[in-house]
């Protein structure tokens, strides 16, 4: 993928409406350094780290692994959503909140309504976003069909369609974020 940003710099680019993305479709990545990925993932059983991708972004050497992929047919507004949503018990409620909010917020044991500052601290202090264009939504689609289902790397905090970890891993995620 040809874009990346630590989520620190997307939200204060968000705040100063400087975003570099734009309002077209696309694919993404979400990152995590690796001592915030093994806790996460340390909560879930029999997960392959083997086979999670793992990179260094930052200058200093830290590695960050690729726990979550997803599609949007609006890259801008999917990435303000995921970086900006607030944890109203209406959106919580109503199952707005972005599964990987809901899914790292039950990974730390905690209430989706209460987990807000938390979840944005991990992500500001320990996540960077990959990001790549396509032309139409079908090939964002595309991406994620071959992506999810090669098997070359494993995704272990996505769920829809995702094909690189077993069927029970994703039973109990769905069951985890209830």
């Amino acid at each position: 993928m040809e874009h990346f940003e630590s989520v620190a710099q997307l939200r204060t680019m968000m705040a100063n409406k400087t975003l570099p993305v734009e309002n077209t479709s696309g694919v993404y990545r979400w990152w995590f350094k690796e001592d915030v990925a093994q806790l996460l993932l340390s909560k879930l059983p029999n997960v392959d780290t083997e086979h999670i991708s793992k990179r260094i972004f930052d200058g200093n050497n830290n590695y960050y692994w690729a726990l979550y992929f997803g599609i949007s047919k609006n890259l801008k507004q999917r990435i303000v959503w995921h970086i900006s949503q607030t944890h109203t018990p209406t959106a919580v409620k109503s199952g707005f909140l972005s599964t990987l909010r809901q899914t790292i917020s039950a990974l730390l044991n905690q209430d989706m309504t209460k987990s807000q500052n938390a979840i944005n601290n991990i992500m500001d202090s320990s996540c960077y976003l990959e990001w790549d264009y396509t032309e139409t939504e079908a090939e964002a689609e595309n991406i994620e069909t071959k992506e999810l289902s090669q098997n070359l790397y494993i995704f272990p905090l996505y769920a829809a369609k995702n094909k690189t970890v077993s069927e029970e891993h994703l039973k109990f995620l769905t069951k985890l974020r209830k």
